[in-house]
């Protein structure tokens, strides 16, 4: 099932929030704190990135643009403050700063909005994010997020965390909660799938367990995409079952028209199975947009 956003007009995203690293030392410094390659961001483009443990579970999945002010990640609201705790413990010498950024306020909006508002200065210059294939977003200051957008100003629209999650879901991008952070290894998530990890770019935290689960076959684990008829939305790390064993988890649910539809990492064994929730609603599975070995 297709997902729509609701409506044409830009919308505010109040779950995400932005996390700003800042100063000489930004991009070296998160070259050694996560998944991807962070020269890469020269070119203007939005990468998408894990934060991993030592033990290489996910804290939090970022997606990053270069801005005017240092290098900004979107990120869901609820794990700001606790990867900027975890960033700066790694901070030591290196001359950057990692805050959040409550001042920027994040808002979906249209592909052919105009690239940045005229008067717009460095200091309060919007930072532009590809989230997704046509779902482009922008964070700044309320008054330069008017200005841009004008008589489209972003709104709040009912349910548009729901739309905004099963568009993920559709898709076949997981997101991480604090809810769910250190529960998954990045292939756990298909983030090898999506071109979130870099095995070519060196040493980072939790690297050596990241690149042993892939040069090693050893993922066991895949994200595959379901749907429940209606009902309450499953929380994250719920369990789904096949013949009373628990062989997935819930990374992310939401309603989509009379079902819900959701992400969950689920043993291969059990891929392409329908499985059943606790509360007995079968989950059937779906297709993904893209293709998952299962065979490893």
């Amino acid at each position: 099932m297709n997902v729509t956003l609701p409506g044409p007009r830009p919308a505010l995203l109040p779950f995400l929030a932005v996390l700003r690293i800042a100063g000489p030392d930004a991009a070296t410094f998160l070259q050694g704190q996560l998944t991807h390659d962070m020269r890469l961001l020269a070119d203007g483009r939005t990468l998408l990135a894990a934060v991993t443990t030592p033990q290489g579970r996910v804290v939090a999945l970022l997606r990053l643009r270069q801005g005017e002010q240092g290098i900004d990640a979107l990120l869901p609201a609820d794990l700001v403050e606790p990867v900027a705790a975890r960033l700066r413990k790694f901070v030591l010498r290196a001359r950057v700063d990692v805050r959040a950024a409550p001042e920027l306020q994040v808002a979906s909006v249209a592909d052919d909005t105009a690239a940045s508002p005229a008067s717009s200065t460095s200091s309060d210059a919007p930072v532009w994010f590809d989230y997704a294939p046509g779902r482009p977003a922008v964070a700044a200051p309320e008054a330069v997020l008017h200005e841009l957008l004008g008589p489209r100003s972003a709104t709040n629209p009912p349910g548009i965390e729901n739309a905004w999650w099963a568009a993920d879901v559709a898709a076949g991008l997981p997101q991480v909660f604090a809810a769910s952070s250190e529960s998954f290894v990045p292939q756990m998530l298909n983030l090898d799938l999506l071109d979130a990890l870099s095995f070519t770019k060196g040493c980072y935290t939790g690297q050596e367990i990241v690149a042993r689960t892939q040069h090693l076959g050893r993922i066991k684990r895949r994200t595959a995409r379901y749907r429940l008829p209606a009902g309450p939305a499953l929380p994250p790390l719920s369990g789904l079952f096949l013949d009373d064993a628990k062989v997935a988890e819930v990374v992310m649910s939401a309603p989509v028209g009379d079902a819900i539809e959701l992400l969950a990492v689920t043993s291969l064994e059990a891929w392409g199975r329908t499985l059943r929730a606790g509360d007995g609603r079968e989950a059937v599975p779906q297709a993904l947009p893209y293709a998952v070995a299962t065979n490893a």
